[in-house]
């Protein structure tokens, strides 16, 4: 009678230090507009485009030439400061005004600190929009083996009685302390998404790109022992070049 009276408390004890909520989704969607002084930060392209009013532009070429073109996103944010996913989605919106590519193909990739970066994946192609806009979609989900040597780290830190034992983004600044070239090896979690276009033209008008990742992540997490830091609400924000 006495054991069991123990466990019960040492169940209630831990409920009291948890709260609960099944699932909590995210969608994050970012507009790249092409055109002078709206392109967001860290949007790259190719040479063979320039940037006009109305859009990125290649020259018009005969029949029977073409040319290389890519476009690159910025990193784009995939999930709160506090919880990054595991799983995303990610959607791609292609507007064109003038669609002349020999070929195209689109792309993503991923990166927990905003400095390493995963291999790139295909994005499928999924349907168009009235026939201006063409739409890529594709998924991403991390082993668990994978995940294996975070969560190790993460017990390490825990030993620590940090303030908030769920807030991922300072286990992930403690973990960098530690190991500075952790996340140039382990890719465990979604932290930022950036998506790529690479083909080839006989002419093009790119007026826009629109991308959107969403998934949900665990909504189970400990109680804080004290304040939070105020950023907590935000987006993913982990760059480990402003922590080194």
């Amino acid at each position: 009678m006495r054991n069991k009276f123990k466990v019960a408390v040492l169940i209630a004890l831990v409920l009291s230090a948890i709260t609960a909520q099944a699932e909590i989704f995210y969608e994050h969607r970012v507009d790249i507009p092409f055109a002078p002084a709206k392109v967001p930060d860290g949007v790259t392209w190719s040479p063979s485009l320039s940037l006009k009013e109305g859009g990125l532009f290649s020259e018009k070429l005969p029949a029977n030439m073409s040319a290389e073109v890519w476009v690159e996103s910025q990193p784009i944010s995939a999930g709160m400061s506090w919880r990054p996913p595991t799983y995303t989605k990610i959607r791609l919106v292609v507007e064109a005004g003038a669609r002349d590519f020999t070929y195209l193909q689109t792309y993503f990739r991923y990166s927990c600190d905003r400095v390493h970066w995963s291999t790139w994946y295909n994005l499928q192609s999924a349907k168009s929009e009235a026939n201006v806009a063409t739409v890529y979609e594709g998924e991403l989900s991390i082993p668990r083996m994978v995940q294996e040597p975070y969560y190790a780290k993460m017990q390490e830190w825990w030993k620590t009685n940090p303030v908030w034992s769920s807030d991922e983004h300072e286990l992930c600044v403690w973990i960098t302390s530690q190991d500075p070239e952790f996340f140039s090896r382990q890719f465990p979690f979604i932290g930022y998404v950036q998506v790529r276009l690479e083909g080839e033209t006989r002419g093009l008008q790119l007026k826009s790109l629109s991308v959107k990742v969403s998934g949900a992540v665990s909504g189970l997490h400990t109680l804080s022992k004290g304040p939070t830091r105020s950023t907590t609400g935000e987006r993913w924000f982990f760059d480990v070049s402003k922590i080194r």
